[in-house]
């Protein structure tokens, strides 16, 4: 699944259509799940970036990569059921985007290593591993996509909050 809907839309949109996907494959995690706390903190920080910029890139990547080994990427890792590892390593991607597109707002000189191999085709690989999980199938991804496009091609506002992307997917 090759895109060019990203090339030309600002950072916010990209990363609140990431985190809509992101959302979606992490609503398979119960609630009663242990995890599911840090997991949520870390979709809600990412937001936060997206609504307000009240967070920094930093602290959105101490959420997937701390000295206390308590990131969300120590899930993935950790996991045993392939299909929840996997969603664990996706939303450790959305985190991840979410912190490299902070970066680079705030003009940081060096990235963390684990975000250096981040770039403008990182939003197709992230939509292709959500298909690979079977979580979301390529129409699903498709439609949002042209809902998007749909969306942006009107004289609409520009989307920077959570609620209302999630309304129009």
């Amino acid at each position: 699944m090759e895109n060019k809907l990203f090339d030309n839309i600002q950072s916010e949109v990209k990363v609140g259509f990431v985190l809509t996907v992101a959302e979606r494959v992490f609503s398979v995690i119960s609630k009663d799940d242990e995890r599911y706390p840090e997991g949520r903190e870390a979709l809600d920080k990412c937001w936060l970036w997206v609504e307000s910029h009240a967070v920094t890139g930093d602290e959105l990547y101490e959420l997937i990569d701390n000295a206390d080994y308590t990131g969300i990427s120590e899930f993935a890792e950790e996991e045993e059921e392939m299909n929840i590892a996997r969603l664990w390593s996706l939303l450790v991607d959305a985190v991840a985007y979410t912190s490299w597109e902070a970066f680079n707002l705030e003009k940081v000189k060096y990235l963390p290593q684990s975000l250096e191999g981040i770039h403008a085709d990182s939003i197709t690989i992230f939509l292709n591993s959500a298909v690979e999980t079977s979580f979301l199938t390529v129409d699903e991804i498709e439609r949002m996509e042209s809902v998007l496009h749909d969306y942006l091609c009107t004289d609409n506002k520009i989307l920077i909050n959570r609620e209302e992307f999630i309304k129009l997917f």
